[in-house]
């Protein structure tokens, strides 16, 4: 009778484990995919077994552990776990654990002993003990046995013999938090929450969480007025009495109420009851978890903590200096402020704390997000320091005068009514002595729209430009595609006119967007520290920094500063690739209006010329103008604008021309419209507007419209179809030099370098004629259909048209063996002749 109830109280410890375990960010399939193993797939792996066989529970004879967290490579044990589902029983299942955990020792492992007592999620008790050589003794925090399970990175670290048993907490990985932060929006969705509201009760409960230690009744009865008790009691202890009230949850929200169990539980799991502010796991967590729940719902797009770090080293963040943040937001800049004057000073917390109390100055005017980022500093030791809810333009306490460093990311305007960016930054100026430093992340378009020349001048006038970098398009995804820069300025010094200013274009900043999460890069690019080196140095490295003088109206974008790189190789061929896979899809999607368009041009119906003769002498003249060195685009090609009969295609009907556009898609073709003369091929085509940057070799003949450039080799120097697409290649390289703001024209490319070599225009020659090869087979089709109709003219077809089965040029292209290619090909008869 009582084998049903045991069997119960088993599975609810097995999901209980399973969710102490996933919210460290373990991985809980079995090896080789996962990390985790339980009593019935030990038998896969003999060794395991064998190191088993003479332990037990109770120490002698077979048995095996509750589970086993392993090496998913060597499948050797990291972690030796045994459960009770009696909270009593704690002593009993660490003992049963170490006597698992001791053959593994012999057999030379190094696995923790791991004991679990408790069925429910918010009533069980846990430990960890660690072998140190002559006795089983507990891992600690703060002195004090851990009640988690650590992560992998935390348990590799304290597992060795030599290793300390104290631990230092790290913050679990990205996509840990991103799983976890998706549920708690779902809860909160649930709850009838709008997304404005969510990161206010998600900072509420952690606070008022961790404040409690978690001494909060679960009970849906009490829970949020416990929430809310605890949260105001923590602004009241910071001096912060008058935010007290704005960082709640709603007591009346019945669906929340039951809802905040499960997300206490979360926060929980992920300790935020126990630790302390030393380590600043919880600023940390904080920070991350709330990016994660909060986004921008708020209408602010938060700075990612290693790019507010960034910002703090650039202007050398000391211990005397006053920072000011006029828009804080949940505090990040002040808290980067904080951490580098910790290990500048290499003191703990709590002495930090006591420098910083009036050397952090925030304000912000929403209530919600000034108490946010007083609870962030509350989490870190200190919710003293000088944050003001309040407007930075209007506020009397603003401290005219008195930062000596302004780190900033303001408000980026969604409305014609919002600020721009332009007062943030001169009202942080205002706000810094004289030689203070500010650092701010603003719309890169301000430092190159001819609009803002004049703003830029009167920057210029009183106070000097240090730097400025350009940063990663995706840095604010998935929440904002915005691109950004940061500028560097020293006020109060009028900027010289031989003052050299560096540029930087921090491409890696060790993260990459993920599944809508930004992770760490699995190749581990990271450019920060060279880009604070550059800056402090004043380097010249190609492709990623320069050093120029800027004056008066000149752009400030870092594209016209910085000097090109020899492009990486694979780098090189990749683009190769883009450009013939973009070339083949337009072959294959518009096989029959090419065809039409040369069988039309050939009967004499339509006019082809080349574009020489359409452009005319004065744009011929004016191309003359552009640089010419050899190696360089403009060495190459003469470089003309697009038609402008076809910059309005309103009114043009559908026809048989094929008409080239700033679009990626299809090698930049728009459609086809009853418009002539079309330009003979070849040529580049380069797009001005929309996908800025993008190259395309073009050919077929078509017209081109004056939102992108044409690129025409030099008249008489013909050009074998692989170095148009290497030019075209070379092109993509630098693209990232231009957007919305700083336009591309033919001055601006004339200069970028050709990358061709022998060996790799052979190699680009060989590909050609692979993707020659498929175009035919898309072509042929439709060309018998034109073929009766052909008259004697000329033939301005460019692709070769080589007689081949589909099944020889799917081989060719693909370089797969031919025989499985023909197997393929039966295959598909057999199921064609079916239907």
């Amino acid at each position: 009778m009582t084998a049903l109830p045991n069997r119960i109280s088993e599975r609810r410890t097995e999901h209980l484990l399973a969710e102490i375990l996933d919210a460290q960010g373990w991985d809980l399939r079995r090896p080789p995919q996962g990390e985790l193993l339980r009593q019935q797939e030990y038998k896969s792996h003999p060794h395991l077994l064998e190191i088993f066989k003479h332990s037990s529970k109770h120490g002698s004879g077979a048995g095996l552990p509750e589970a086993v967290l392993v090496d998913r490579a060597a499948i050797s044990p990291l972690a030796v776990i045994e459960a009770k589902s009696g909270m009593a029983e704690l002593d009993l299942a660490i003992k049963e654990a170490r006597e698992y955990a001791t053959p593994c020792i012999e057999a030379g492992f190094s696995p923790l002993a791991v004991g679990l007592a408790g069925t429910k999620e918010d009533e069980f008790d846990l430990r960890v003990q660690k072998w140190n050589g002559t006795r089983w003794v507990h891992v600690t925090y703060d002195g004090k046995p851990i009640t988690w399970i650590p992560n992998r990175t935390d348990l590799e670290r304290i597992a060795s013999l030599h290793a300390a048993s104290e631990i230092r907490p790290t913050i679990p990985r990205p996509e840990v938090l991103a799983a976890r932060a998706d549920e708690i929006n779902r809860l909160l969705r649930e709850s009838g929450i709008k997304d404005e509201f969510r990161p206010g009760v998600v900072g509420a409960i952690m606070l008022g969480l961790w404040n409690s230690g978690g001494d909060i009744r679960k009970d849906q009865k009490f829970i949020l007025s416990d929430i809310n008790r605890a949260c105001e009691k923590a602004f009241w202890e910071a001096k912060k009495s008058e935010l007290a009230k704005s960082l709640r949850v709603d007591e009346a929200n019945e669906k929340l109420a039951v809802n905040a169990r499960r997300i206490v539980s979360i926060l929980e799991r992920l300790n935020v009851t126990i630790l302390t502010a030393e380590y600043d796991y919880l600023g940390q967590l904080y920070e991350t978890f709330f990016r994660y729940t909060g986004g921008n719902t708020i209408g602010q797009y938060f700075t990612p903590r290693h790019i507010a770090s960034m910002m703090a080293d650039i202007c050398e963040v000391g211990s005397s200096d006053v920072v000011l943040d006029p828009a804080c937001g949940t505090g990040g800049f002040l808290i980067s402020a904080m951490n580098r004057i910790l290990h500048e000073r290499r003191i703990t917390r709590a002495q930090m704390v006591k420098i910083v109390q009036k050397r952090l100055i925030g304000f912000d005017q929403e209530p919600v997000t000034a108490a946010l980022c007083v609870a962030n500093m509350i989490l870190r030791g200190d919710g003293s320091t000088g944050v003001h809810r309040g407007d930075c333009f209007t506020s009397k306490n603003y401290p005219v005068g008195k930062a000596t460093v302004v780190l900033m990311n303001p408000p980026f305007p969604h409305e014609d009514t919002d600020v721009p960016p332009e007062r943030f930054v001169e009202r942080a100026l205002e706000g810094l002595r004289l030689r203070g430093k500010l650092a701010v992340i603003i719309p890169t378009s301000l430092l190159a729209k001819d609009g803002k020349g004049a703003w830029r001048e009167k920057i210029l006038k009183t106070n000097s430009l240090i730097a400025v970098l350009e940063m990663p398009s995706e840095l604010f995804q998935p929440f904002a595609s915005s691109t950004t820069s940061v500028i560097v300025l020293e006020k109060g010094v009028p900027h010289q006119a031989r003052r050299q200013s560096v540029f930087v274009r921090l491409q890696y900043d060790g993260l990459t967007l993920k599944k809508g999460v930004r992770v760490p890069r699995s190749d581990g690019k990271n450019e920060i520290t060279s880009a604070v080196d550059a800056v402090l140095n004043k380097k010249n490295v190609p492709g990623f920094s320069g050093v120029a003088i800027v004056s008066g109206q000149d752009a400030w974008a870092v594209g016209a500063y910085i000097l090109s790189a020899p492009p990486p190789l694979d780098v090189l061929k990749e683009n190769v690739d883009v450009l013939l896979r973009r070339l083949t899809s337009f072959y294959t999607r518009y096989a029959p209006e090419i065809v039409a368009q040369r069988a039309a041009i050939e009967r004499g119906e339509l006019c082809a010329k080349s574009y020489r003769e359409i452009a005319g002498e004065s744009r011929l003249q004016r191309a003359t103008l552009h640089p010419s060195k050899p190696g360089t685009i403009g060495g190459a090609f003469d470089i003309l604008y697009g038609m402008k009969e076809l910059h309005s295609r309103e009114g043009i009907p559908s026809g048989r021309s094929l008409i080239i556009s700033p679009t990626e898609a299809y090698n930049g073709c728009y459609g086809w419209l009853e418009f002539e003369p079309v330009s003979k091929p070849p040529f580049v085509t380069v797009a001005q507007t929309g996908s800025i940057g993008e190259a395309f070799v073009q050919l077929e003949p078509c017209a081109v419209n004056d939102d992108c450039l044409v690129l025409l080799p030099k008249k008489g120097k013909g050009m074998p179809q692989a170095r148009l697409v290497l030019a075209a290649a070379s092109l993509l390289l630098e693209r990232w030099r231009f957007n919305y703001g700083r336009k591309l024209t033919p001055q601006r490319i004339a200069n970028f370098p050709i990358s061709i070599t022998p060996q790799l225009e052979k190699w680009t020659t060989e590909r050609i004629v692979k993707v020659q090869k498929v175009i035919s087979v898309a072509l042929a089709a439709y060309q018998d259909k034109q073929s009766s109709q052909k008259r004697p003219g000329p033939k301005p077809m460019v692709v070769s048209m080589h007689p081949l089965t589909p099944e020889q040029a799917l081989s060719a292209f693909m370089q797969v063996d031919p025989s499985k290619v023909q197997a393929a090909e039966r295959k598909a008869q057999k199921k064609r002749r079916g239907h």
